[in-house]
């Protein structure tokens, strides 16, 4: 089955039940991987208006706004996903990568690698935090 066909099973799905949360998800990771943005938004937020504890939707919402150029939202639902899931340590990443180089703010992007290692040091992508925090040292001095 190619992905056209899969898409169009997947909306027939919303149709039929406009909260079968399974295929708005699919459908927004599939325009995710094929980059479309503004579609996976929309997917990603008919999500979110459905269970909006999903901690891995909305920090790829944030990524696709993001990748839209869309800053301030994607700090927002990076920033709003800590808010609600402080142990979801890819938006502490990706919130950090985000004030660094979207917004020019190394100082800031470190305390936030920092505090995911305070919050939870033996997360699976504490690594990359640390990883993170090394490269950007010498920009911080």
């Amino acid at each position: 089955m190619d992905v056209n066909d899969t898409v169009a099973q997947l909306k027939a799905r919303l149709n039929k039940d406009g909260n079968d949360i399974e295929a708005a998800t699919s459908l927004g990771n599939i325009y995710y991987d094929a980059g479309d943005a503004g579609q996976a938004i929309l997917y990603y937020r008919r999500v979110l208006d459905i269970n909006p504890d999903l901690s891995g939707v909305r920090t790829d919402l944030g990524t696709m706004y993001w990748r839209n150029d869309d800053i301030s939202m994607a700090e927002q639902a990076f920033k709003d996903t800590i808010a609600r899931d402080a142990s979801f340590g890819h938006a502490y990443v990706n919130l950090g990568l985000l004030l660094h180089r979207a917004k020019d703010d190394v100082m800031a992007a470190r305390e936030i690698w920092q505090q995911l290692l305070t919050v939870s040091p033996d997360h699976a992508v504490a690594g990359k935090a640390r990883e993170l925090l090394q490269e950007t040292a010498a920009l911080a001095n």
